[in-house]
This record gives structure tokens, sequence and C-alpha cells, in this order.
């Protein structure tokens, strides 16, 4: 499952930039459908275009705002310059005491391994490393890279120390594949390219690829690759893909969900 939640941006930057790992809420019915596992997209009140997707850890449940601060440090609730006194008020002006009372509350324990960001390609520079690899590993990087910009396409990525480490890019709902002919709803995987190995963003993605497949009642998941690629070959096989096809040099998996 996928949950939207909107953060100002002093919250959304201290999740992004700073130490805060809870988000917390009114335990209230939207929040009562969260689950470990599950992915949240948060979104920049201030620019509604920058997202970032957190898979939930843990969630743990307090009678009320009071109780929780007993229990979790501020620095880890928000930063350590906010006192406990002014989160509290803050959080009392949307969430009165006797909402609190009714519904509880709780603290959502975000993985914040791997934050998931979603911008359009044309945010991003081309000066980062992982596209120069692409372009050095792709004869036609400049020509696909320029379809994306004019289509704005969507991308999701992780980074560190403002590199770009991983890339994912997805076509929902393609119908004019020359790849995969299966009948029903397709989500092609357009491009899937994880720089920093065994830290779990690829199984990350798979899973997120897999949460938004069921949101858009996609019967299938492919995605192409290089015969030589065999670590990748093997890893989705692990994950369930099966071989399809051959298309040109490259060999096509599916997923039937």
């Amino acid at each position: 499952m996928i949950h939207i939640m909107k953060l100002k941006e002093q919250y959304y930057d201290y999740i992004k930039y700073g130490t805060k790992e809870y988000e917390i809420r009114l335990n209230d019915e939207k929040r009562k459908n969260i689950k470990k596992g599950d992915f949240i997209e948060f979104q920049n009140e201030s620019l509604l275009e920058e997202k970032m997707i957190i898979v939930v850890e843990d969630l743990i449940y307090y009678n009320n705002f009071s109780e929780l601060f007993n229990d979790i440090r501020i620095d880890l609730l928000a930063d350590s310059s906010i006192k406990k006194e002014k989160l509290e008020n803050d959080l009392e002006v949307f969430y009165p005491y006797e909402k609190q009372k009714e519904y509880g509350v709780v603290a959502i324990k975000l993985n914040k391994n791997n934050i998931i960001n979603n911008s359009n390609i044309n945010s991003l520079s081309l000066d980062n490393d992982i596209f120069e690899y692409l372009r050095n590993n792709y004869n036609y990087f400049d020509t696909w890279f320029t379809k994306m910009q004019l289509n704005d396409i969507n991308m999701y990525y992780t980074e560190l120390n403002d590199k770009i480490t991983s890339i994912l890019i997805l076509k929902i709902n393609e119908t004019d594949s020359q790849q995969f002919f299966e009948k029903g709803n397709i989500l092609k995987i357009r491009t899937f390219l994880v720089k920093d190995q065994n830290k779990g963003i690829g199984t990350t993605y798979l899973k997120f690829v897999e949460n938004i497949a069921k949101l858009n009642n996609i019967d299938y998941i492919y995605l192409t690759v290089k015969k030589d690629n065999k670590d990748f070959i093997d890893f989705i096989e692990k994950k369930g893909f099966k071989r399809y096809n051959q298309f040109n040099n490259e060999l096509v998996y599916f997923k039937e969900l």
C-alpha cells in the first residue's frame, strides 16, 4: 500500500536532511490503514512536485502526544532546536486533546536507509555521474534522455552526498510494446539502475513497483536486460520474474500479478 501525506517544508526537510525518523499523527481512520512495510509518499507543501517515498519500518501507538514525547527524543520527531512544548502546542492546533483521547496517536518509524525521491526528469542535472554512466553504456542515451525530457517523465531515484545512486523510470499501461505481447494492463520498467549494491534498494524498488501496479490494476510487469548482465538476471529471477523472449540484444523478463 502507498499512503500520501503532505508536510510543511520545514518538516519535510527534517526527514530528508535532518535527524527526524518518526512521523507522528492522530491514529484516525486513515492512519489505521498503515502497516509495516507500506510506503508513504511525502509531498512538500511548498512545492508539491517535490516528493519522497519511504518504507514504514514500525508503528508505535500512544494515548496522546504527551505520552509519546516522553518515550521518543525530540530530534527524532522533528529537530533538536525545537522544544517539546512548542511541538506539542503546534500539534494540538490540528489535533485537539479531545481527538487524541478519541483516537490515540501513532509514531510511524521511517526507514531512511533508502529514501526514494520522485521528480520530473527536467529538474535533474545531466552533470550527475549516473547519467555519464548511462551515456557510456547505451549508444542512444542522448536521444533517449531528450525524449524523456520532452515528455516530462517522472523519475524515481536515490542519492548520497548530492550524487544520484540509483534510477527507476516506469511506463504505466503501455499499449504499443514491441517487446511484450500479452493482453492486459501492462507496466514497463523503462530504466532500473542501481550503483550502490547490497543496500536493499533494488528490492525496495521492486516492492514499490508492485504496489504501483496493484493501484493501477496492472496484470503484467516487464523489463528488458542485457544478456551479459548475469547479476541482474539472477536478482530479478529470484524476485519472481520469468524470461519471456529476446528482443534484439536484450532479454525480456516479466512478472504476472
